[in-house]
């Protein structure tokens, strides 16, 4: 991961080492084209505006039900949104119970503008393995479904198919659903957090 982290960092320097200084004509018209192609992709657009209305503190409560037609589990939280990178990402710090234990999670949100869709890495102190879904957004703007893999490691399954939606209700509540398989394959839903923000 290193070695392809300081490769990318390589790539991209060298690229504007070619570009030349500031202000200077570009050597050619595809060396420029390139650049502003790069410029393009690498610029924090609407998507990311609409992304940094989460920024801020948030109370959450949280329902979990371990298989269908079971009563759920529920338990309150606490997640802070921030924004990073020059306003390219949304980190999110998460605080909970999950079975009487203390919960933490770390998300981090992304819109990726070359391919044109979300991106979402989840990440806790429950498992050591990272949560990866990718997103759309509906006509409306205010809700988004992701679908992305996760394994079980209550059954031993890997890669199991799981699905999110997250529905923005208004300006200060915003409600999370996420959908699994039964043990028959037949999704329902695992989770629901329903969002209020801090004042």
């Amino acid at each position: 991961m290193r070695v392809r982290v300081f490769w990318f960092i390589a790539v991209a320097v060298g690229s504007l080492l070619m570009a030349g200084p500031v202000g200077a004509q570009a050597p050619d018209t595809g060396m420029a084209a390139m650049m502003a192609q790069w410029a393009k992709y690498a610029t924090p657009g609407p998507h990311h505006q609409e992304m940094a209305k989460m920024v801020g503190k948030w109370t959450a409560t949280v329902k979990t039900w371990m298989a269908p037609g079971t009563p759920p589990m529920e338990s309150q939280g606490m997640g802070e949104f921030t924004m990073v990178l020059g306003g390219r990402y949304l980190i999110q710090d998460f605080k909970s119970q999950m079975m009487g234990q203390p919960f933490e999670g770390m998300g981090i949100s992304a819109y990726d503008n070359f391919r044109g869709r979300y991106v979402d890495v989840w990440v806790d102190n429950m498992s050591t393995g990272m949560m990866i879904s990718y997103g759309t957004a509906d006509s409306t703007g205010k809700v988004f479904t992701y679908k992305g893999k996760m394994d079980d490691v209550m059954s031993g399954k890997k890669d199991v198919p799981i699905r999110t939606v997250m529905r923005i209700i208004d300006n200060d509540t915003q409600m999370m659903e996420m959908y699994g398989p039964d043990q028959t394959g037949k999704e329902y839903k695992t989770m629901e957090m329903v969002y209020k923000r801090q004042k």
